[in-house]
C-alpha cells in the first residue's frame, strides 16, 4: 500500500465540507530482478563468486527488461561491494543515485566507477523502485550478486557489429526493435589484437567452446545467430590466441521483435457436428499514419484512402523474404494523376526498399522495382510497360508485382495481363516492415499515394499467369500455396490500424473423423485409425524453405503400422511428416530425399530408451532449418534429436491430418487417437520458443477433491480426471469438513496419510502440484503437506516449519527440492510467510519450470518477494537488518520421483512429522502453471471445473 503525508500520496485523508474520506491506492511491489536480467558490457552474464570473470575494462552494467506488476514506471538502484582491506570487509562502496524513471519493461545501464580496485573481487547487485516500494535486492535469497575481478593484464575483448540487428542503446528513448524471432542475423566479430586465432561466442549466454570460429591474425569473422525470444537479446564473444589465452568477454545487446506469426493453425474447437475444422493464422497489424482514412469505398467492401501528403500504413515486421521468389497484389484507385512517384506498397531495408509497387511520374506508368542492394546509391531494376501512358485516375486498377526467384526476373501485371518484365539477379532480403501508401527511403516515409488502396495480398512465391487471372477476377488462386498475408482493408472509419492474416484453408473431415472430443486445450479431432483423416485443398508452407510444424497427439492404442499425425503431401512422398514410428515405437519427424517412389527417408526420432505412450498427450514439433542444414524433433518441449538435411524439395499438395497419401494416391498410416492444436510457421523456431509452445498447454494429470470414498482396502478417494488414478487412504485418514465444495481429507498427525498408487507427474520435468491445507492446532514441529516419493527421498516436499526460538512468529511454508534421489544430494529451498495463521485454510502451489530450472512456492496465490526496510538508512545488501523474503529459487535440478504422490507426509517421515489437520482439493499438472493460473485456483471454492485453469 502506498502511504504518505499528503493528498498526492497513495493513502491520505481528504476533507470535503464536514466529511472525511479515506482514499486508498493499492500498490504491488516490483518483483525481484533475476540474475539472468543482469549483464556486463565486459564480462558477460551475471556470475556467482566461484565463476567471477577477470575484466580489463570497466565498462557498463545492464539491468534488462525491468517490469512492475502494476505497469508503473520504474527506476533502478545499482550498488557494488568489495573489500579494500580497511577492516570493514566487503561492504557497499559504490552507491550511485537512483536512475531516472522509465516505462515498465525498460532496460537500464550505468558505467562502473573508476574507483574499483584492481585484483579485488567485486560484486554488484540491483533493485527496482516504482515510486512507492522497492523490490528485494537481486542478491537476496538463493541468487547472489554479480561477481568479477578488475585485471588490466587480461587481453582486450573483441568488437561485435551487425547490420541485421544494430546494437541497443537503453538510454535512447527511441531505441529501435528489429525483426525478429526465427530470423537469422549476421554478427561480425573482430579481435583487438593480431595474435588471435579463434573466437568463442554465446547467444543469450556466455561464450562457449561449443560455438567456435577460427580466424587468422585476428581478422573479422561473421557468425549467423538465430534470436530465440522477443525483447532484449545479447551475443557474447571472447578471443583466444594460439596459446589459448582468453580475452575479457564482450557483450553486444540488441532488441528483437516478435517473429513472423503462424502461417496456419487448426485448433479443432469447432462444433461437434461440423464437417470441417476451420483454420486460422496469426494477425499482422499495420498502423495507420497521417492522412490514412479507412472506410472509403472499395473494390470489395471498403478500402483505405490515402491523402497523398502524409497518409500511409506500416507493419511492425516484414511480410516476405524479398531474396526469394514472392508476389504482391493490390487494387488501387488514384484520386488524381500524381505530381511525383506514388507508392502503393513497399518493403524497406535499412537504406533501400526491397521492392516498390508504384506509379512513376517520370515514366508515366505503373512500375514494379527492386534495388540492386541495400546501400546508398544502389541501382534500380524496373519491370513496367514498354511505353508510357495508360494510367487513368478515378478507376480501380489491379496490380501484381512478381519476383520469380529461380528465373531471376521481375514481372508486372496490370488488370490481369503481363505489362512488362526484366531480368533481376541481385535479390536481397529487406528486413523492415511493409508500408502501404508510401515508400520508405533511409528510414523515412516518402512518395505518398493520393487515392484508395484495397485488398493487398503478399505471396511467398511467384504467382503464375493463371493465378494472376484469378486474382484479377477476385477468385481463389486455385490449388497453389495460398497468400502469406492478406490485408482486406475493410476496417470501419475511425480505425487506427488495419489487420492482415494468412490465407488458411479448413481441414475437411473424411471417414469417421469427429470433432468435439476433449483435447489438450479445448476440443480435439478424434480418429479411429480405420480410414479417418482430414485434409486441406492446398499446401501451406514451402518445404524447401525454413518451416516449423507443431501438433499435440495422443494414441488410443498402439497401431500395427506407423501412424501419421500431420503431413504436407507431394505426389509420391510427403515434404514433411510428424508421425508415430512403429519401427522404433517412438514419435518422429520425417522428410524424404525426393518426391519419388522408393526415396530415402530422412528421419529423426526420440532418443533410445524413450517410447511413445498410449493414452498420454505428446507435444511434437518438427523444425526444418536450411541455414543450419538440419531437421530437429522436439517432444514435450525437449529436444529429441537432430539430423542433417541439405537437399530439401517442395511438396506442393495438400496438408493432411491422420493419414499419409503416397505413390500418387495410396493412403496408409491411419492414426488411432486424438490430434489437437496443429500449427505451421514458415520460419525456424528455436528451442526456447518450442518450450514456450509447450508451456502454453499444461496437462492435467490428477485432481483429488476428497468429496467421497470408495469401498475396498485400502479405502480410496477418486481422481476427478480422465487419468482415473485414485488416492489411497492410510492410517485412519478419513473425510471431514473441507474448504472446496464440502469435504476434505482429515489427518491425525501420527500415522495417517494418502498416496497415489503411481506418481502422476514426472518431477524431473516441469510440473505443478497444488493443495489447500489447515493445521488442527499451532504446530511446534515440522509437518509435511505434500511430497513426491522416490526410492531414497522425496523429489519435492512442502512442509510447515514453525518459528524457531521464542515461537511467537507465524512460522513459514517451506519447499525443498533435492538434486537427486540420494541422501547426500544438495537441496534447494524456498520459503514463504505469505499467510496469517496456519490454522486457517491456506492454498499452497509448487511450480517447477524445468526449462528455466526455477522453482516457485505460492501461498494463497502469492509468490512472496518482500523487500526489507532500510532500518539503518544504509540500504545496502550488506545491511544486517535487511532480510528480504524470497519464495523462489533458480538453478534448481530435480529428479523423477518413481513411486507416489503423498499427502500428509514425506519420504522418511516419522511419527509427529505427519500433517495434523485437513488437506483438500489436490491438483497435479505436467507443466508449469503461470501466476494467473495459480491465482485462479485460489479464487473459487465451489463447482470448480476439472480442467486446466485458463489464467490470463
Amino acid at each position: 500500500m502506498k502511504t504518505g503525508p499528503s493528498e498526492t500520496d497513495g493513502h491520505a485523508w481528504k476533507r470535503f465540507s464536514d466529511k472525511a474520506f479515506l482514499r486508498v491506492k493499492y500498490n504491488l511491489a516490483p518483483a525481484q530482478i533475476k540474475m539472468s536480467q543482469l549483464t556486463m558490457e565486459y564480462g558477460g552474464t551475471c556470475k556467482r563468486p566461484e565463476s567471477a570473470p577477470r575484466v580489463r575494462t570497466l565498462g557498463k552494467v545492464y539491468a534488462n527488461s525491468i517490469t512492475d506488476p502494476d505497469g508503473d514506471n520504474v527506476a533502478v538502484q545499482f550498488q557494488a561491494m568489495w573489500d579494500t582491506g580497511d577492516g570493514q570487509g566487503a561492504i557497499a562502496r559504490w552507491k550511485p543515485a537512483l536512475t531516472s524513471y522509465k516505462a515498465s519493461g525498460s532496460s537500464f545501464v550505468v558505467s562502473l566507477p573508476t574507483s574499483i580496485p584492481q585484483n579485488k573481487t567485486v560484486n554488484w547487485y540491483v533493485r527496482s523502485y516504482d515510486g512507492a516500494q522497492y523490490s528485494p535486492w537481486s542478491s537476496a535469497g538463493d541468487p547472489t550478486g554479480c561477481y568479477f575481478v578488475y585485471d588490466t593484464t587480461v587481453p582486450k575483448a573483441p568488437a561485435i557489429t551487425s547490420g541485421d540487428y544494430p546494437a541497443s542503446d537503453p538510454e535512447n528513448p527511441d531505441d529501435p526493435w528489429f525483426d525478429g524471432v526465427g530470423r537469422y542475423g549476421s554478427f561480425q566479430i573482430k579481435a583487438a589484437d593480431s595474435d588471435v586465432t579463434k573466437y568463442w561466442y554465446g547467444i543469450n549466454g556466455d561464450p562457449s567452446s561449443k560455438n567456435v570460429i577460427t580466424t587468422a591474425a585476428g581478422a573479422a569473422q561473421a557468425v549467423k545467430v538465430l534470436p530465440s525470444k522477443a525483447g532484449l537479446s545479447f551475443i557474447t564473444a571472447q578471443a583466444f590466441d594460439a596459446a589459448g589465452n582468453g580475452s575479457e568477454v564482450r557483450t553486444y545487446q540488441f532488441r528483437v521483435k516478435a517473429g513472423q506469426p503462424e502461417r496456419a493453425s487448426w485448433k479443432f474447437d469447432d462444433a461437434a457436428d461440423a464437417t470441417s475444422a476451420s483454420g486460422g493464422s496469426g494477425a499482422r497489424t499495420a498502423k495507420l499514419y497521417g492522412g490514412a482514412t479507412p472506410g472509403a469505398s472499395g473494390t470489395t467492401g471498403t478500402a483505405v484512402h490515402f491523402d497523398g501528403a502524409s497518409g500511409y500504413a506500416a507493419t511492425d515486421i516484414p511480410t516476405v523474404n524479398t531474396a526469394n521468389g514472392f508476389s504482391v497484389s493490390a487494387w488501387v484507385n488514384l484520386d488524381k494523376m500524381p505530381t511525383d512517384a506514388a507508392v502503393v506498397a513497399a518493403q524497406p531495408g535499412n537504406v533501400s526498399p526491397g521492392f516498390e509497387l508504384y506509379y512513376s511520374k517520370g515514366y508515366d506508368r505503373w512500375v514494379f522495382n527492386q534495388y540492386s542492394s541495400d546501400t546508398a546509391g544502389a541501382s534500380i531494376v524496373r519491370a513496367m510497360a514498354p511505353v508510357a501512358g495508360g494510367v487513368t485516375a478515378g478507376r480501380w486498377t489491379h496490380l501484381v508485382g512478381v519476383y520469380s526467384g529461380g528465373a531471376k526476373e521481375l514481372r508486372l501485371y496490370v488488370d490481369g495481363s503481363l505489362a512488362g518484365s526484366t531480368p533481376y539477379t541481385t535479390a536481397w532480403d529487406a528486413r523492415r516492415g511493409l508500408q502501404i501508401g508510401a515508400a520508405n527511403l533511409f528510414g523515412a516515409p516518402t512518395n505518398y499515394f493520393p487515392g484508395s488502396i484495397d485488398d493487398v495480398r503478399i505471396f511467398d512465391k511467384p504467382v503464375s499467369d493463371a493465378e494472376v487471372t484469378n486474382l484479377y477476377q477476385k477468385k481463389s488462386i486455385g490449388s497453389g500455396r495460398t497468400a502469406r498475408a492478406i490485408f482486406p482493408l475493410d476496417e470501419a472509419a475511425g480505425a487506427t490500424e488495419v489487420t492482415g492474416y494468412a490465407d488458411t484453408q479448413p481441414l475437411t473431415l473424411a471417414g469417421n473423423a469427429k470433432l468435439g472430443t476433449a483435447g489438450v486445450s479445448g476440443r480435439a479431432l478424434q480418429l479411429d485409425g480405420d480410414g479417418d483423416y482430414a485434409r486441406t485443398a492446398a499446401p501451406h508452407v514451402d518445404t524447401e524453405r525454413p518451416f516449423t510444424i507443431s501438433a499435440w497427439a495422443k494414441l488410443d492404442r498402439l497401431p500395427s503400422t506407423g501412424a501419421t499425425v500431420v503431413a504436407q503431401l507431394g505426389v509420391n512422398r510427403p515434404g514433411l511428416e510428424l508421425a508415430y514410428s512403429k519401427t522404433s515405437n517412438q514419435w518422429g519427424f520425417f522428410q524424404y530425399s525426393a518426391d519419388v517412389v522408393g526415396a530415402t527417408q530422412i528421419r529423426v526420432v526420440q532418443p533410445q530408451g524413450t517410447t511413445a505412450r498410449v493414452g498420454e498427450w505428446a507435444h511434437l514439433v518438427g523444425v526444418h532449418d536450411p541455414t543450419a542444414g538440419t531437421l530437429t524433433l522436439y517432444v514435450n518441449g525437449e529436444k529429441a534429436g537432430t539430423v542433417a538435411q541439405t537437399n530439401s524439395w517442395y511438396a506442393g499438395k495438400q496438408v493432411q491430418v491422420g493419414a499419409l497419401t503416397i505413390d500418387g494416391g495410396s493412403m496408409i498410416q491411419h492414426f488411432p487417437g486424438q490430434i489437437d492444436d496443429i500449427r505451421f510457421l514458415d520460419r525456424v523456431v528455436a528451442a526456447e520458443e518450442v518450450q514456450q509452445l509447450f508451456r502454453q498447454s499444461p496437462i492435467l494429470k490428477g485432481r483429488w477433491n476428497f468429496e467421497e470414498t470408495g469401498t475396498g482396502t485400502p479405502v480410496t478417494s477418486p481422481d476427478s480426471t480422465v487419468e482415473n488414478r485414485p488416492m489411497n487412504l492410510y492410517g485412519g485418514a478419513q473425510l471431514g469438513a473441507g474448504t472446496v465444495d464440502f469435504n476434505g481429507l482429515q489427518l491425525n498427525g501420527v500415522d495417517s496419510y494418502a498416496a497415489t498408487p503411481t506418481m502422476p507427474v514426472d518431477t524431473g520435468a516441469s510440473f505443478t502440484v497444488t493443495a489447500w491445507a489447515q493445521a488442527a492446532a499451532l504446530p511446534d514441529h515440522s509437518m509435511s503437506v505434500v511430497s513426491a516419493e522416490g526410492t531414497t527421498r522425496s523429489a519435492f516436499e512442502v512442509r510447515f516449519q514453525p518459528e524457531s526460538g521464542d515461537g511467537d512468529g507465524p512460522g513459514r511454508w517451506e519447499l525443498s527440492l533435492p538434486g537427486s534421489d540420494s541422501s547426500t544430494a544438495p537441496v534447494k529451498k524456498a520459503a514463504s510467510t505469505e499467510f496469517y495463521d496456519v490454522r486457517d485454510w491456506n492454498h499452497l502451489a509448487v511450480v517447477y519450470d524445468g526449462f528455466a530450472k526455477e522453482a516457485r512456492l505460492y501461498v494463497n496465490g502469492v509468490l512472496q518477494e518482500a523487500a526489507c526496510g532500510d532500518d539503518d538508512g544504509d540500504g545496502g545488501a550488506d545491511d544486517p537488518a535487511c532480510q528480504d523474503l524470497i519464495a523462489w529459487a533458480d538453478n534448481v535440478l530435480t529428479f523423477k520421483a518413481s513411486k507416489s504422490l503423498q499427502i500428509g507426509r514425506a519420504k522418511g517421515d516419522s511419527t509427529g512429522e505427519y500433517f495434523a489437520g485437513a488437506i483438500d482439493d489436490v491438483w497435479a499438472f505436467q507443466g508449469a502453471l503461470n501466476d494467473s493460473q495459480v491465482s485462479q485456483l485460489t479464487g473459487l471454492l465451489f463447482d470448480i471445473p476439472t480442467e486446466v485453469p485458463s489464467g490470463s
